[in-house]
């Protein structure tokens, strides 16, 4: 995006935001995906307003950097992120045009996954080129699919609320360990469940955190490389696999459920189960309903 475009994105910005009041008495943080805003949302409770910048069910990688979508990091205290590459075809031309230093990357009111993982998982070894499709450098960066990281997100930001807003601290970590609870409370049912739909294939490789988490096998994915579209002769490897049993199920996000998809669950016999990586509901019963619907089957 050259400096010109980027001048004329902050100018519709500013005229966006010129027309949006804003309380001064609650906290405002943007998160970049619906699952990190319910969860930012079960944190802040009635002392934050969230504001999500991609839609449920919208590809996180490709997500238009449109001038109403930067107005809510203008004024935000706090932008919380994936990271590890996700949105970096789409977040730092929102972050020039809002113009605020202070959620940009390395800045207080900047928190994503590098600063919330124990561990993150997925890192690629040896030379990285484009032959090995889009591919994430800093490791895979579906780590919020996984309740357990969704839990340390959640103390996270309660600390960094805390700083924000000290007067509310105490709601902040309450918050958060309220949600600690629930999820150790809901683990042995999805540790069960879970297990009925493994092993499986595997559309993109979004949910590796979830299924080491739960320990889960993944035998092979419907791409050959990350974004790259299979080959006949790959999906004919595949189909040939599942025709001998070797999985139950198919998960593939929403925005993957078409007719590749559906052709090798058909020619596999096996289940095409539409795994969502985002569902409709408020804070944290919302985040926890997502993890039920997987446990479930997904839809």
């Amino acid at each position: 995006m050259n400096s010109r475009v980027i001048h004329l994105f902050a100018m519709m910005v500013i005229l966006v935001c010129a027309q949006t009041p804003v309380s001064a008495s609650e906290l405002h943080i943007t998160a970049t995906l619906p699952a990190l805003g319910q969860i930012a949302q079960g944190v802040a409770g009635k002392f934050g307003e969230v504001k999500v910048l991609a839609h449920i069910g919208q590809d996180p990688h490709f997500v238009p950097p449109k001038p109403t979508l930067a107005r809510h990091l203008t004024h935000a205290d706090l932008l919380i992120a994936a990271g590890l590459g996700l949105e970096i075809g789409w977040l730092p031309p929102l972050l020039e045009a809002a113009g605020n230093d202070n959620i940009r990357p390395g800045g207080s009111g900047y928190l994503d996954g590098t600063q919330v993982l124990a561990e993150v998982l997925g890192k690629p070894q040896g030379k990285i080129t484009r032959a090995l499709g889009d591919i994430h450098p800093e490791g895979n960066p579906h780590w919020y699919i996984d309740p357990i990281n969704a839990v340390r997100l959640a103390q996270a930001l309660a600390e960094r609320l805390a700083v924000l807003d000290p007067g509310h601290a105490v709601v902040f970590r309450q918050n958060a360990a309220n949600f600690a609870r629930d999820v150790q409370a809901r683990m042995p049912g999805w540790q069960t469940a879970l297990q009925d739909l493994s092993p499986l294939v595997s559309y993109h490789d979004s949910y590796l955190y979830l299924v080491q988490r739960f320990g889960l096998k993944v035998i092979d994915f419907v791409e050959p490389k990350p974004g790259i579209e299979p080959s006949t002769a790959h999906l004919d490897m595949l189909v040939g696999e599942l025709q001998k049993g070797s999985a139950t199920t198919l998960w593939m996000e929403p925005y993957h459920d078409g007719k590749t998809a559906r052709k090798v669950c058909e020619l596999g016999h096996i289940l095409c189960r539409v795994m969502p990586d985002s569902i409709q509901g408020d804070g944290f019963a919302g985040y926890l309903h997502l993890i039920d619907v997987i446990a479930a089957g997904g839809r």
